[in-house]
């Protein structure tokens, strides 16, 4: 695995963290929450976001909504305000050997 394509964006190998035959998981580059993922199926791009709660991580427990949806409209083109590369890979990393140790 070299770079993979999610729509329009090339991913880099070091930010996917479990790959399979149809699809692959990787960090995101501009999390809401820490710990936010993307699943990524090949079946004509469908993707699932993954973001891990605790309590207390919204006043209201809905407020999640608001905050994404306020997040999927800001800074999106905008690459100072993602993560690094290196911020990336390491979480990227992490999550890999989670997996392969569990």
């Amino acid at each position: 695995m070299s770079t993979l394509r999610f729509g329009q964006h090339i991913i880099k190998a070091s930010a996917v963290f479990l790959q399979t035959e149809l699809s692959f998981a990787l960090v995101n580059r501009k999390p809401v929450v820490p710990g936010r993922i993307l699943n990524h199926e090949v079946c004509e791009h469908v993707h699932v976001h993954v973001l891990p709660r605790k309590a207390g991580d919204f006043e209201r427990n809905d407020s999640v909504y608001d905050e994404l949806q306020k997040h999927d409209g800001q800074d999106e083109d905008v690459p100072s305000k993602w993560r690094t590369e290196e911020e990336m890979a390491t979480e990227a990393s992490i999550l890999r050997n989670q997996i392969e140790n569990s």
